[in-house]
């Protein structure tokens, strides 16, 4: 009955496709849902699929570097150069054959990998006949000759009215041989859903430390501190009782839990990141499949994933906005 209300959905639930302009962003495809309720983000198809920003009750969640959208054109996988074109955002996703740092063991790796500059094929977006459900979907491709050849397929759902985000992520080895396989998926929360009030959600049975600067704070992984000049990155390795994680703010009165599921239990730890720098001020938590010091570092500590010939892993996400509920 609604329907007799309105000659067009969009009126209720829209979604908008287009090209950014000016910049390093020049000519990269977006495109925007707005859930006709509290919900309003945007996929970048040309930056690995991954969700740029997000606002919930207007209010954005995601952190956002200076750098902004950087179209693929101008990736620099030589080092460190992989943060020039880090725009942030609530997801951006990393691997395929690596994650976290190189250890110069394989010229052909790279800092967090390639996936998240990489364009999306076949992109579709589907609208249900009723106008109430989007579904985007795409295929990026790492592969070269005498390499590795790896596709990952990602489905992101909205409903109207509905403010949770879901997707699935559908990585396959196309070629005739095992290969290593890395993969974080670094959700970014920034502010103000990021603040010194802010609560992690962190069911974490075991926790460690990715170094001796982040061993100093460890006690404190949980809490989050003010902007400062000279804060130094900690990051965190925490394994859960259950997959799912997120961070409250009772500021904002706004809760964000992000639940995860995968084949085999391939991602198989959660890495906290906390910046509290003054202009970088944001919190990862980054479902992961292995350690973040170089590939040859996860091999000697058991924790580097393989996939075989001809088959796939499969990564799922629901992500829910909610009100903040005190539980004490």
């Amino acid at each position: 009955m609604t329907h007799k209300y309105i000659s067009n959905t969009s009126q209720l639930f829209d979604v908008c496709q287009y090209k950014l302009s000016g910049g390093k962003s020049d000519g990269v495809s977006a495109i925007d849902i707005w859930n006709g309720a509290n919900l309003h983000f945007t996929v970048l198809p040309d930056r690995g699929f991954d969700i740029y920003t997000v606002r919930y009750k207007n209010r954005n969640m995601s952190f956002l570097t200076p750098s902004g959208v950087v179209a693929p054109a101008f990736y620099n996988d030589v080092n460190a150069k992989w943060l020039r074109s880090f725009g942030g955002g609530f997801l951006c996703t990393c691997g395929l054959q690596n994650i976290g740092n190189t250890d110069n063991t394989d010229s052909d790796l790279s800092l967090h990998g390639r996936i998240s500059n990489t364009p999306a094929e076949n992109v579709c977006v589907d609208i249900a006949n009723d106008g109430m459900t989007a579904t985007l979907s795409g295929v990026m491709r790492e592969a070269v000759i005498f390499g590795a050849n790896l596709t990952l397929k990602r489905s992101i759902t909205c409903k109207q009215g509905c403010d949770v985000i879901e997707f699935c992520d559908t990585i396959t080895n196309a070629g005739y041989k095992r290969e290593p396989l890395s993969v974080l998926y670094h959700f970014n929360i920034g502010f103000p859903l990021l603040s010194e009030n802010a609560i992690p959600f962190i069911p974490a049975v075991t926790t460690l430390p990715r170094n001796k600067h982040a061993e100093e704070d460890i006690e404190n992984w949980r809490a989050v501190y003010p902007p400062s000049d000279d804060f130094e990155e900690m990051c965190y390795y925490h394994f859960l009782s259950e997959n799912i994680v997120g961070i409250d703010n009772p500021d904002i009165n706004t809760s964000v839990r992000i639940a995860f599921e995968s084949s085999d239990g391939f991602l198989d730890r959660v890495v906290q990141w906390r910046m509290f720098g003054s202009g970088n001020y944001v919190m990862g938590l980054e479902p992961a499949s292995c350690t973040l010091e170089g590939r040859k570092d996860a091999i000697a500590n058991g924790s580097q994933k393989y996939i075989n010939a001809q088959s796939s892993v499969v990564n799922r996400f629901k992500i829910s906005f909610g009100d903040f509920i005190d539980v004490k």
